[in-house]
């Protein structure tokens, strides 16, 4: 496939790496820039996704990932609930491809699940975890963080009929965090 190479923005190809299915840990795709001489999109290309994703609302360190593109994906990690460090994540074809697609001229769309404590639902012990659902959606390029509202008439509807559904128990749909250019990975 042609895409934009995520370090110099020149033309290059990113085709199925076939040591991949001899060593799994190896990358799933190879890079070929015309510009550069970048093999492989790098893994912590992978973590500054995450941690731009996340941004300051860590929650208690549990995520998942979802990505609608031609096919639909998710991943689950965990990071630093204080947000002291970056999060460090296993290697994840699916962040591959997100950080080599959001380059490119493709539209897809990213869910973000976030167990979070609520201040709203104070409690002797605390706040009580909520599950809060924050998206944005990837068009030529450029990344659009989508307000709750907007994720919940996106994500609320009877897959059948098309008409809005009550919002899921303990979700809250929040607004997420701009992600500015020039993208960290």
């Amino acid at each position: 496939m042609h895409i934009t190479c995520p370090y110099c923005h020149s033309n290059a190809t990113l085709a199925p790496n076939p040591a991949h299915e001899l060593q799994a840990t190896v990358p799933l795709y190879l890079l070929d820039c015309t510009g550069c001489s970048q093999t492989t999109v790098r893994h912590d290309n992978q973590e500054h996704l995450v941690a731009a994703l996340v941004g300051k609302r860590h929650g208690n360190g549990n995520h998942e990932l979802t990505v609608s593109a031609d096919a639909i994906g998710h991943t689950r990690f965990h990071t630093d609930p204080t947000g002291r460090t970056t999060p460090s994540i296993g290697y994840s074809e699916l962040l591959e491809y997100v950080t080599c697609r959001i380059s490119a001229a493709d539209t897809f769309s990213l869910m973000l699940h976030t167990v979070e404590m609520g201040t709203r639902y104070l409690s002797p012990e605390g706040g009580v975890p909520y599950q809060a659902v924050r998206g944005w959606v990837v068009t030529n390029g450029e990344i659009h963080a989508l307000s709750g509202q907007e994720v919940w008439e996106a994500s609320c509807r009877d897959s059948a009929s098309g008409l809005p559904l009550d919002p899921e128990g303990g979700i809250h749909y929040v607004d997420a965090d701009d992600i500015p250019r020039p993208y960290p990975w």
